[in-house]
Parts: C-alpha cells; structure tokens; sequence
C-alpha cells in the first residue's frame, strides 16, 4: 500500500515537469509595444505576439528587459509560450510568454 502511494505522489508530482510547451522560431525582434499595461512585440517573418503585462508579477518585466537587449543589438530570440500547440505564425493578442531566450550568433 505505501508502495502504491509512494508512486501515485512521485507521479503528480512529476506533471509539471511534463507541462506542455511551444517554442517559437529564433528571430529578431522588429517592433515592440506597449499598450496599456501589455508588452507587444513582432519579430521577421511573425504576427503580433503578447509577451505579458506589466503589472503582473510574472516575469513579464524582466523578459521584457530581455527583449529590449535582443532588439538593441540585433541578436535573434527564441519565444516560448506555455500552451501545447500554440500557432507562432498567428497573431496572438491574449496568450502571454513564459520564456524567452537570447543567441548570440
């Protein structure tokens, strides 16, 4: 019995780590904007994406920082959004960022 109930806790606590995730395509970033409190932003060959908004303590002014940094000196990022299947190629007006990753090449 505590076998079993070891493993049911060790298996719920192992979904996060299996959580869904889309990455988009490494870019530059063209333009960025801020509407109200929500972070836009549109990178080569992509729609208008939302990074997230300014007033949550989520990560979204940081990441916000970030893209700034790729956008001032050209270096192309990578997206991420914590939704399975999320369409990179459309515009995306509600879904926030959950990650963004800078290349130096």
């Amino acid at each position: 019995m505590k076998k079993i109930l070891h493993l049911s806790i060790m298996a719920l606590v192992s979904l996060p780590a299996l959580a869904a995730r889309t990455d988009c395509p490494a870019a530059k970033v063209l333009n960025i904007q801020i509407e109200g409190q929500k972070v836009m932003y549109q990178q080569e060959g992509a729609s208008w994406r939302t990074l997230g908004f300014l007033n949550k303590d989520d990560g979204t002014k940081e990441r916000y920082s970030a893209l700034l940094t790729a956008q001032a000196t050209g270096k192309k990022v990578v997206i991420g959004y914590s939704v399975d299947n999320y369409d990179c190629s459309a515009a995306n007006y509600m879904t926030e960022a959950h990650m963004i990753r800078i290349y130096n090449q």
